[in-house]
């Protein structure tokens, strides 16, 4: 089964729990289940990531040769994302404003994630965020997601299923 990643899932990483100078063996793990075809991202997810200094190890974990195809692109998702546009606007109770034009934002990841994904049988979307069916506010990726069909799950559900001691990756 594959995965994608959301960015909040390697940004959170990365600041909390797992950054590279103490822990490089989790972003070892995610190279591993990238090689053996379980782990991707997409393109929005890259552009986010490298939206950083020069500096920020993220934005150099991006560049790596080993990750050349780990972030798809969405390009042929359009019409998926169009359906979830139409679903978003159509919600009731309705979304506020400001939160459809955050989540309809072409260059934000969240809905593309939930096309690309969509765009095949089996993909699941890992992210932290939560399910929240009755808010205005924000339309929650797993929300979304459930709207096209497409399952998430968190980070650590996905370490339970696919990671030994020590970040060895499962299949």
């Amino acid at each position: 089964m594959p995965y994608l990643f959301d960015s909040d899932v390697l940004v959170a990483s990365k600041r909390i729990h797992y950054h590279p100078e103490f822990c490089q063996l989790f972003w070892d793990w995610i190279d591993a289940g990238h090689q053996v075809g379980s782990f991707y991202s997409i393109d929005k997810v890259k552009a986010e990531l490298e939206g950083g200094s020069d500096e920020d190890i993220l934005k150099q974990w991006c560049a790596r040769p080993k990750l050349k195809d780990f972030f798809q692109s969405t390009k042929q998702h359009a019409a998926n994302w169009g359906k979830l546009a139409e679903w978003a606007q159509k919600r009731q109770p309705s979304f506020l404003p400001g939160a459809l034009s955050k989540f309809l934002d072409v260059k934000s990841a969240d809905a593309w994630l939930i096309a690309r994904a969509a765009g095949a049988a089996g993909w699941t979307i890992v992210t932290n965020e939560v399910s929240a069916p009755d808010s205005k506010r924000d339309v929650k990726l797993p929300d979304a997601a459930n709207a096209l069909g497409v399952s998430t799950m968190p980070l650590s559900q996905l370490l339970r299923k696919h990671a030994k001691t020590n970040f060895t990756y499962v299949a």
